[in-house]
């Protein structure tokens, strides 16, 4: 039996000469075979384990009674394999639902968040503000999008949002959204340092006095710098 045997590096080696590519072992915790080109282009080669083009989470039991501050939604995070996989063109996507009591008339707040930890101590990279809701209770679902324009150290990284909320009652409850039941949130990041986060996932925050209840979050992400 042969058995290749490759040392894991802690940083990736220069560009191999021309129409050649080199392989080698990197040196993250859960260690990812991977390929530079000639161009000096790193790629993760996946595989069962490192399939890290399309990640997923969902959350596993409802959360009730909560959300008058600013709440982690269990089952928005993902963790990458390592940090510095975002590229221009990666995609994020959630969706929640929510159950308003009449209690909170605040403006409910979706807020993006990358980091380390997966909790709203990672930093708040753009948050999407809704119209006020109403002292009426309501069910509704949020969806948001988010797109990676560019990426970078320093003030580099620029992240677009797109977020919705369709909810039962036509202007009131869960949102202000006039009489179509409806309210579509748009919104761009100001420049951040997207090098360091190995997570992204979102915080909801109903307001002061706020009552819901979230039986299901879903999300997504993918086109990774693999």
């Amino acid at each position: 039996m042969s058995i290749l045997n490759l040392y894991k590096q802690s940083s990736s080696p220069s560009a191999p000469s021309a129409n050649t590519a080199n392989v080698f072992i990197d040196n993250a915790a859960a260690p990812r075979p991977r390929l530079v080109d000639e161009n000096g282009n790193v790629y993760t080669l996946l595989d069962s384990k490192h399939n890290d083009w399309h990640l997923s989470n969902s959350s596993v039991s409802s959360v009730s009674g909560g959300y008058a501050s600013d709440t982690y939604l269990a089952g928005s995070s993902i963790v990458i394999p390592a940090a510095g996989l975002w590229k221009a063109g990666s995609q994020y996507k959630l969706s929640f639902d929510m159950v308003k009591t009449a209690a909170g008339v605040a403006t409910p707040i979706i807020t993006i968040r990358m980091g380390t930890l997966g909790t709203t101590g990672d930093a708040s990279v753009l948050a999407l503000t809704f119209g006020a809701g109403t002292a009426a209770a309501d069910t509704g679902i949020f969806d948001v999008m988010v797109g990676f324009r560019t990426v970078g150290s320093g003030t580099s990284a620029v992240v677009q949002a797109v977020a919705c909320c369709s909810h039962a009652l036509a202007a009131t409850g869960l949102v202000s959204t006039g009489a179509s039941g409806a309210g579509i949130i748009v919104g761009t990041s100001s420049g951040f340092n997207s090098t360091t986060q190995t997570i992204i996932g979102a915080s909801f925050n109903g307001g002061a006095s706020f009552s819901g209840t979230c039986t299901l979050v879903q999300s997504e992400l993918k086109g990774l710098n693999v």
